[in-house]
């Protein structure tokens, strides 16, 4: 089975918090249409850092620069409690990239390019 998909990058570092700061890095989930707009869900897990990890999720700010192939989004987040304490995640995404792979017995292989036009959405 195959898929594509248009999502968004988003990567970084989180705020510091008792002396240490974590690593993440995912692409958006869900496009979620709003009026003149659009935004995505998002969610990870950061790397381990002083032993623990924390989760989070959320939704990304409408799309800035427009809806076409150059238009990102911003997003601000609070993680998970872990170990006691959470972290900020900020930042912005990346444009629009095109995951498209294929799926075969639970394996998912994937190709990730740079979207320079959005594909047709006639009937839409």
């Amino acid at each position: 089975m195959s898929f594509s998909r248009i999502q968004h990058r988003m990567q970084g570092v989180t705020s510091v918090t008792r002396q240490h700061q974590h690593l993440f890095s995912n692409v958006t989930d869900l496009l979620i249409r709003i009026p003149g707009s659009h935004r995505h869900t998002f969610q990870g897990i950061t790397n381990t850092t002083n032993g623990h990890r924390h989760m989070y999720s959320g939704t990304t700010g409408p799309a800035i620069n427009g809806q076409g192939a150059n238009h990102f989004h911003r997003f601000r987040i609070v993680t998970q409690v872990a170990n006691g304490h959470t972290h900020i995640i900020m930042g912005r995404t990346t444009v629009p990239i095109l995951i498209s792979g294929v799926m075969s017995h639970g394996l998912i292989i994937e190709k990730v390019i740079q979207v320079k036009k959005y594909p047709s959405r006639e009937g839409q």
